[in-house]
């Protein structure tokens, strides 16, 4: 699978992930803060998917060799299909909030590490301008993240992920 195909399989998850923050937010919408994180949450990941469309032009400016991100379609077939029971457990009745925001970390645990993988196949140009506005901006994104964590109650656990996620951008 090309680098350019992968970029466009990805940029799909993270459309997918904005209209799932989107939909969280719509449905919490009678928790105010709640809500309003997850919509700062769909707007990060408007952005990602934004940064993932263009990444093909900035790879086609560059000259030199272009790694193999080493993917095929069973590997992204499988992650979709992971993502998917996200998002159907996300609209089962009666979903709480403190239920919705570990759908949330295990949305962003998913998809930390499927980033940092792309960002070591990308050439230069696009892995710095790729960092910068998704590894970059992560900070916030975790910190809306962490307030969910503990506007859910701060169920077990929850913050200790949010910490370790912040930790593996920060390295990342």
């Amino acid at each position: 699978m090309t680098l350019e195909a992968v970029l466009e399989a990805y940029a799909g998850f993270e459309r997918r992930a904005l209209l799932f923050y989107r939909r969280l937010a719509e449905r919490f919408g009678d928790q105010a803060r709640a809500s309003q994180h997850w919509r700062q949450m769909a707007d990060a990941e408007a952005s990602h998917f934004t940064l993932l469309r263009l990444a093909p032009d900035w790879i086609q400016m560059e000259e030199g060799p272009k790694s193999d991100p080493g993917l095929d379609t069973a590997a992204l077939d499988a992650f979709s299909a992971r993502l998917g029971q996200l998002e159907a457990a996300a609209e089962r009745p009666g979903l709480t909030l403190a239920e919705a925001v570990e759908l949330t970390l295990a949305w962003e645990e998913l998809e930390l590490p499927r980033i940092l993988d792309l960002l070591r196949c990308l050439p230069e140009r696009a892995r710095s301008q790729v960092r910068a506005g998704i590894i970059g901006e992560a900070g916030k994104h975790y910190a809306d993240l962490m307030e969910l964590a503990q506007a859910g109650g701060g169920a077990a656990g929850l913050v200790e992920r949010v910490e370790a996620l912040r930790t593996r951008a920060a390295a990342g």
